[in-house]
């Protein structure tokens, strides 16, 4: 499965490579980013709860390619393909999520004057989870509060669901070649398998990149 979902990555990477209107660029930047984790029959954890866990932002980092695909003057269609470290801090530890995204945003830019645009966009996103580290974090599991120090990606019922997908909007600010965006990435894909919980990745991205004319 993974294997496929990087083949049609590329593969849709490489059509629009074709299109007319294009430009290819490089991006890196900060994350600070958290989960939205939820017991259906307790209390939220991202609140002071009986088993003492605060959910909080980490600080990661993401970095990739980017293609601004013109379809007029003012808008564009731009997709990315980054490495992103996602993940969230708790009252004793964190844990580091890494990922393989596609953001497709829909890019609306007004002309600033002096080769300078101000950027408004928003669009979906789809990831897979590549790999997971750090402390061991608390969960429950049939009632019962389990510290689990071996969480990982995969299809068994007490690993992580590798398949995030999600919504993005934000704005940046483009002169010429260079570019600066922030941007906040609202995952909707619920992580784990375990009864009566939820586990959703939120992110906060601030980015800078440069376009080259192809």
């Amino acid at each position: 499965m993974k294997k496929i979902f990087l083949i049609l990555v590329l593969c849709g990477f490489a059509g629009i490579m074709f299109a007319q209107g294009i430009k290819f660029g490089v991006t890196a930047g900060l994350n600070a980013s958290s989960l939205n984790v939820k017991d259906n029959a307790r209390t939220s954890l991202n609140e002071k709860s009986d088993i003492g866990t605060d959910m909080g932002y980490k600080a990661g980092f993401q970095v990739g390619v980017v293609m601004d695909w013109g379809i007029t003057k003012d808008f564009s269609v731009i997709p990315e393909l980054n490495f992103s470290q996602k993940g969230t801090k708790f009252s004793d530890g964190k844990i580091s999520l890494n990922y393989l995204t596609l953001p497709i945003n829909a890019a609306y830019k007004f002309d600033l004057g002096m080769d300078q645009k101000l950027l408004v966009f928003a669009g979906p996103y789809l990831g897979y989870g590549l790999s997971v580290s750090g402390d061991a974090i608390p969960v429950i599991i049939g009632g019962d509060v389990i510290r689990m120090t071996k969480l990982k990606f995969g299809s068994d019922g007490n690993n992580l669901k590798p398949f995030d997908f999600g919504l993005n909007v934000g704005v940046g600010y483009q002169y010429t070649n260079i570019f600066f965006k922030v941007q906040y990435n609202l995952g909707l894909a619920n992580m784990v398998r375990w009864e009566n919980q939820s586990w959703e990745n939120s992110n906060l991205g601030v980015t800078v990149g440069y376009m080259f004319n192809l």
